[in-house]
Protein backbone atom coordinates (compact mmCIF):
# COMPACT_ATOMS: atom_id res chain seq x y z
CA UNK A 1 0.00 0.00 0.00
CA UNK A 2 1.15 3.51 -0.69
CA UNK A 3 1.74 6.05 2.06
CA UNK A 4 -1.21 8.15 0.91
CA UNK A 5 -3.56 5.18 1.13
CA UNK A 6 -2.24 4.22 4.56
CA UNK A 7 -2.64 7.81 5.73
CA UNK A 8 -6.24 7.97 4.56
CA UNK A 9 -7.02 4.62 6.16
CA UNK A 10 -5.45 5.70 9.44
CA UNK A 11 -7.37 8.98 9.33
CA UNK A 12 -10.72 7.24 8.72
CA UNK A 13 -10.11 4.63 11.42
CA UNK A 14 -9.24 7.31 13.96
CA UNK A 15 -12.42 9.27 13.09
CA UNK A 16 -14.51 6.10 13.46
CA UNK A 17 -12.83 5.32 16.79
CA UNK A 18 -13.59 8.84 18.05
CA UNK A 19 -17.25 8.47 17.05
CA UNK A 20 -17.50 5.02 18.67
CA UNK A 21 -15.83 6.29 21.86
CA UNK A 22 -18.16 9.31 22.04
CA UNK A 23 -21.16 7.00 21.55
CA UNK A 24 -19.93 4.54 24.22
CA UNK A 25 -19.28 7.33 26.68
CA UNK A 26 -22.37 9.50 26.27
CA UNK A 27 -25.06 7.96 24.07
CA UNK A 28 -25.30 4.27 24.96
CA UNK A 29 -28.41 3.27 26.90
CA UNK A 30 -27.66 3.04 30.63
CA UNK A 31 -29.40 -0.33 31.02
CA UNK A 32 -26.78 -2.11 28.87
CA UNK A 33 -24.31 -3.80 31.23
CA UNK A 34 -21.17 -5.86 30.73
CA UNK A 35 -19.77 -7.71 33.75
CA UNK A 36 -21.84 -5.56 36.09
CA UNK A 37 -20.71 -2.18 34.71
CA UNK A 38 -22.28 0.08 32.12
CA UNK A 39 -20.66 0.64 28.75
CA UNK A 40 -19.92 4.26 29.77
CA UNK A 41 -17.99 3.03 32.81
CA UNK A 42 -15.99 0.63 30.64
CA UNK A 43 -15.29 3.49 28.20
CA UNK A 44 -13.51 5.26 31.07
CA UNK A 45 -11.94 2.23 32.77
CA UNK A 46 -10.24 0.72 29.70
CA UNK A 47 -8.29 3.81 28.50
CA UNK A 48 -7.19 4.66 32.05
CA UNK A 49 -6.03 1.08 32.55
CA UNK A 50 -4.11 1.16 29.25
CA UNK A 51 -2.37 4.47 30.08
CA UNK A 52 -1.44 3.30 33.59
CA UNK A 53 -0.02 0.04 32.22
CA UNK A 54 1.93 1.89 29.51
CA UNK A 55 3.38 4.28 32.08
CA UNK A 56 4.38 1.41 34.39
CA UNK A 57 5.86 -0.49 31.44
CA UNK A 58 8.07 2.50 30.58
CA UNK A 59 9.15 2.80 34.23
CA UNK A 60 9.95 -0.93 34.33
CA UNK A 61 11.88 -0.65 31.06
CA UNK A 62 13.96 2.24 32.43
CA UNK A 63 14.62 0.25 35.61
CA UNK A 64 15.67 -2.80 33.60
CA UNK A 65 18.00 -0.69 31.45
CA UNK A 66 19.56 0.87 34.54
CA UNK A 67 19.96 -2.51 36.23
CA UNK A 68 21.54 -4.28 33.27
CA UNK A 69 23.80 -1.50 31.96
CA UNK A 70 27.40 -1.98 33.07
CA UNK A 71 28.95 0.92 34.98
CA UNK A 72 31.09 3.44 33.13
CA UNK A 73 34.86 3.14 33.30
CA UNK A 74 36.43 5.65 35.65
CA UNK A 75 37.68 8.77 33.92
CA UNK A 76 41.23 9.76 34.75
CA UNK A 77 41.84 13.41 35.38
CA UNK A 78 44.53 15.24 33.42
CA UNK A 79 46.98 15.52 36.32
CA UNK A 80 47.05 11.75 36.92
CA UNK A 81 47.42 11.10 33.22
CA UNK A 82 50.33 13.59 32.90
CA UNK A 83 52.12 12.04 35.90
CA UNK A 84 51.77 8.56 34.39
CA UNK A 85 53.14 9.82 31.06
CA UNK A 86 56.11 11.50 32.80
CA UNK A 87 56.85 8.36 34.82
CA UNK A 88 56.74 6.29 31.65
CA UNK A 89 59.17 8.61 29.88
CA UNK A 90 61.57 8.67 32.84
CA UNK A 91 61.72 4.90 33.13
CA UNK A 92 62.58 4.53 29.41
Amino acid sequence: MRDVTQGRLLFMLSILAMIAYFWALFMVPSDVRLLGKTVSEWALIIPVLIFVFLFLFVVAWIGWAMATTPPNLPIKDKETEEKENEEGKQSS
